[in-house]
């Protein structure tokens, strides 16, 4: 497969630090309905918080929208040394939190450039972390070299029986995905619309593949979406039939890691979910880094939330 890319078609935001802050992006997993606060400095921005304020049962409050991975403040926090950049960013944030309306939840997962929220702590959040394994900027066979030996061969079996190629119908991607949460008899959280339009315009503007593994049959066997921005690139979402190569995964984001690597990205795995997950994405060598959470709760809101919490089951999630 070519791992060959045009330039993007649309330029990216300087302060849009990731692609789930880009407005298109948001218009279309929100329908529109999001809002932001801003911090202006001698005509500028210089930092930008979305929130997403929802009323249920007569209670306010803003978590993240559906098919948004990370999406914590953006900040430019100007010239100088990592000290005046550390001070300006504490002081942005503060502000961009000072200013946001009301309500009983704030929930936040921060993407890789947060490095600290401390400032997050002191006005009143609780904070907690999720890990994610990324690979960085490096030549691929050197990436390559770096994978575990059983992942090696993994993936060097599923090249002898499965061709990679691309699928640049949003449609055919989706149908395959519902077929194989449905035979599993899973639930599928993802809305139809939003999966279709973020594709689609991951597609026209040249910020994301759909890579697809066919057998000798040219049959469809897995399939992964991949997105990114200027600094990223995520693994999003995947799907496999029951009867897939054990290596189609892998193999497919082998190919990924490959056209990352070509633009210069940091290959994201975009979350440790399950304990599966951990061996999983440890088998492509790399680190973890950590993504913070913040969440700060008031009244009737700090029940809701403990009580969530108490019956979620995934503990990597956060």
């Amino acid at each position: 497969m070519e791992h060959v890319f045009p330039a993007p078609k649309v330029m990216i935001d300087e302060l849009a630090p990731t692609i789930y802050h880009e407005k298109w992006w948001l218009d279309i997993v929100t329908g529109g309905q999001y809002e932001c606060v801003e911090v202006i400095t001698n005509g500028k921005r210089v930092g930008w918080l979305p929130y997403f304020m929802k009323n249920k049962f007569g209670l306010k409050f803003s978590v993240p929208p559906g098919m948004t991975h990370v999406l914590g403040p953006a900040i430019d926090a100007g010239g100088g040394d990592a000290d005046a950049q550390a001070y300006n960013r504490t002081a942005i944030t503060r502000e961009l939190i000072a200013k946001l309306p009301p309500a009983a939840i704030y929930n936040y997962k921060c993407q890789r450039d947060v490095t600290d929220v401390i400032a997050f702590q002191q006005e009143k959040f609780a904070t907690s972390v999720q890990f994610t394994q990324e690979l960085a900027p490096k030549p691929a066979d050197a990436i390559w070299s770096g994978m575990r030996k059983k992942k090696r061969s993994q993936i060097r079996r599923a090249q002898e029986i499965l061709k990679a190629s691309t699928i640049n119908d949003p449609e055919l991607f989706w149908r395959f995905y519902e077929k194989n949460v449905s035979e599993r008899g899973l639930p599928n959280h993802y809305k139809k619309h939003a999966v279709l339009a973020c594709a689609e315009q991951c597609l026209l503007r040249q910020r994301g593949r759909i890579y697809a593994a066919r057998d000798k049959d040219d049959r469809l066997t897995a399939a992964i979406w991949c997105i990114w921005d200027k600094t990223s690139a995520y693994y999003f979402m995947t799907s496999r039939s029951l009867d897939a190569h054990d290596g189609a995964v892998s193999f497919l984001l082998w190919e990924a890691v490959q056209d990352a690597m070509q633009l210069g990205l940091v290959f994201d795995f975009d979350g440790i979910s399950s304990n599966e997950s951990v061996a999983f994405y440890a088998g492509f060598g790399g680190r973890l880094t950590p993504r913070y959470i913040v969440t700060r709760t008031s009244g009737i809101g700090r029940l809701v939330w403990d009580l969530k919490e108490a019956r979620r089951a995934n503990r990597y999630l956060c």
